[in-house]
C-alpha cells in the first residue's frame, strides 16, 4: 500500500518594515560630531556657581551705594526749590563751631535759600560753607565759600571747570569766569576773593544776569562780615 507524503508547509515570511512605519528616535551627538557638548566637570560647575554669586553680590553692593544718593538728592522740581532754609541760624552755628565767617545774604523779594551747610572737606582739608540760592522758583545757583582754597580745590569743587580767560565786573569786583568741559552739562562759574575768602558761584549757562545778581548779594554779605 502506498502512502502519500504530505508536502511540508512553507513558513510565512515576516512582513518587512519600511522607514515610514515608525519615526526614527533622535539621538544625542556623539563625541567628535557637530553639536556635541561635553558635560561640565565638578570644578567648572563650582566656578560657574561662584561667578553667579559674585554678580549678585556686586549688584547688591551697587544698589547699597546708589540708592542713598538717589534718595538724598531729589530732582530739581518746584517742591525741592521751595524747601526754604533759615540761613542766619545755620551760618551763626558755623561761625561759633568753626570760627568761620559764613555769609548769610539778605534776599530781595522772590529770593531765598533752599540749602545751607558746612562741609568739613575731610578729603583735601579745605572746609567750606555752601548755599543753594533760588530766585522766583526758576533760577538756581550754588555758592561756595572757603578760606583755604587753591586752584586744585576750585577745579575739584566745580567738577573740573577751566578758566575762560575772561572776567566779569560786579560793582568794581572782578570775578573770574570758568566753564565746564563740553562733555558735561553747560554751566557757568564765577569765582573771586573777598576779605580772605574765596567765593565760587555756579549756575546754568545763559543765566548771566542771575549770576551777576547773585554775585552782588555775595559781595554785600561778605563786606558786612
Amino acid at each position: 500500500m502506498s502512502q502519500t507524503d504530505p508536502s511540508p508547509t512553507a513558513p510565512t515570511p515576516p512582513t518587512p518594515h519600511t522607514p515610514s512605519d515608525a519615526s526614527a528616535a533622535p539621538r544625542a551627538p556623539l563625541p567628535g560630531e557637530p553639536g556635541f557638548k561635553a558635560p561640565l566637570t565638578e570644578k567648572q560647575l563650582k566656578r560657574a556657581s561662584q561667578t553667579v554669586k559674585g554678580m549678585v553680590i556686586s549688584v547688591v553692593l551697587t544698589l547699597a551705594v546708589a540708592l542713598p544718593v538717589v534718595f538724598l538728592n531729589p530732582g530739581s522740581n518746584v517742591d525741592t526749590y521751595r524747601n526754604r532754609i533759615n540761613v542766619d541760624e545755620i551760618a551763626q552755628q558755623t561761625v561759633t563751631t568753626q570760627n568761620f565767617q559764613a555769609i548769610s545774604p539778605q534776599f530781595p523779594q522772590g529770593w531765598y535759600a533752599n540749602a545751607a551747610s558746612w562741609n568739613p572737606g575731610a578729603a583735601d582739608g579745605v572746609g567750606f560753607w555752601q548755599l543753594g540760592i533760588v530766585k522766583d522758583d526758576t533760577h538756581y545757583a550754588k555758592v561756595l565759600q572757603a578760606d583755604k582754597a587753591n586752584p586744585s580745590w576750585i577745579s575739584l569743587a566745580t567738577e573740573g571747570s577751566v578758566p575762560t580767560g575772561q572776567t566779569v565786573d560786579v560793582d568794581g569786583t572782578a570775578w573770574e569766569q570758568r566753564v565746564l568741559p563740553a562733555s558735561k552739562s553747560p554751566q557757568t562759574i564765577l569765582t573771586t576773593k573777598i576779605s580772605g575768602y574765596t567765593f565760587v558761584i555756579t549756575a546754568d549757562q545763559g543765566e548771566d544776569a542771575f549770576l551777576t545778581e547773585t554775585a552782588r548779594l555775595v559781595q554785600v554779605s561778605a563786606a558786612a562780615k
